[in-house]
């Protein structure tokens, strides 16, 4: 989860990303998915600047997602959580929207993270749920360039959730909590994460810090679509 000063750092790193990239054309094409979009803060940058390249963004909360309607063209929102399971599903959305998860909170835990306040669940609500090698399926995606998942202790669902599709990815993005006292039920840890990626063909290939130390974003590239 981030907080409102995580955001805006994050957003214009983004930006400052989408500049460099400007030189080469090639590494911004394709299809990207942005799972738990909130706000399309971690792609905007990157469509903004390329219209070639097109973003899924998958955002259960429909206030959030209703905001993002008519943006830009080459950013299709999604209304839906993605899970490993077609169908609906509650979805506990917190003080501090950015937190929300289909995972139930752990209040006890929550209480001990900097910034845990806003971890609070104010409300719950029923959401559809996709699997991605559903979603792929159905749209007719063959490869997927890029994805990045901030899904607040789901991240590793989310890519089971893409099956046998898994080896269409070229590169994942996701984030895992490093605290021995995880905010969600049911979380995976980074060891789970780094171990079921590693057994399908994805190196970790890079590690940022975040949330005051207490989450790491991850950086997997899949060593045979990229040979």
């Amino acid at each position: 989860m981030r907080s409102a000063d995580d955001l805006v750092h994050f957003a214009g790193r983004g930006l400052r990303k989408a500049g460099r990239l400007l030189m080469d054309w090639r590494s911004l094409r394709g299809i990207w998915f942005d799972v738990g979009a909130f706000r399309c803060d971690h792609t905007y940058g990157f469509v903004l600047y390329n219209p070639s390249l097109r973003v899924f963004a998958f955002e259960p909360n429909l206030q959030l997602a209703a905001k993002m309607f008519g943006g830009l063209p080459n950013v299709v929102v999604v209304p839906m959580a993605v899970a490993e399971t077609d169908g609906c599903a509650e979805f506990n959305i917190t003080a501090a929207p950015a937190s929300s998860s289909l995972l139930p909170i752990n209040d006890a835990n929550a209480s001990r993270w900097v910034g845990g306040q806003s971890i609070s669940v104010v409300s719950r609500t029923i959401v559809p749920t996709i699997r991605l090698d559903s979603f792929m399926n159905l749209a007719g995606i063959q490869t997927v360039e890029y994805l990045k998942i901030d899904a607040q202790g789901a991240d590793l669902s989310v890519v089971k959730s893409l099956g046998e599709r898994l080896k269409d990815l070229r590169k994942i993005y996701l984030e895992v909590s490093v605290t021995p006292f995880p905010d969600y039920h049911g979380s995976a840890s980074k060891g789970e994460v780094v171990e079921f990626l590693a057994a399908r063909g994805f190196e970790l290939v890079a590690v940022e810090l975040q949330s005051n130390g207490q989450e790491e974003n991850l950086t997997f590239e899949n060593r045979a679509a990229n040979a």
